[in-house]
């Protein structure tokens, strides 16, 4: 961002060296700011209920291998790792309901 004058609530910024003139909002202010993922936590896709936890710590796993498995809308859906590695540890078991985001498995 370039600047912002007293009298102008408009703020002027680049985006491949074209200006641009908005006005942010105090949600776009007080945002998180984003960092990049990391693979070695396995995530939940959408909220669910554990049916088969396929490992446990200790594990040697491979990348794209099918780490959890739970129920969520009447489906059976995989939870798979990104990266291979070897678990460090296994925050559910069967039964467990989580919510979207939540950290199931931690890799090494």
């Amino acid at each position: 961002m370039t600047g912002k004058s007293n009298q102008d609530p408009f703020e002027t910024f680049l985006v491949d060296e074209t200006p641009y003139k908005t006005k942010f909002t105090v949600r776009y202010r007080n945002r998180k700011p984003w960092s990049p993922p990391d693979n070695r936590k396995v995530t939940a896709f959408l909220p669910g209920t554990v049916t088969h936890v396929l490992v446990e710590k200790g594990d040697r796993v491979k990348e794209g291998q099918t780490v959890v498995k739970f129920e969520a809308m009447k489906m059976i859906n995989n939870v798979q790792t990104l990266v291979a590695g070897k678990v460090k540890d296994v925050h559910v078991k069967a039964g467990d309901r989580f919510s979207k985001g939540f950290v199931l498995v931690e890799l090494e």
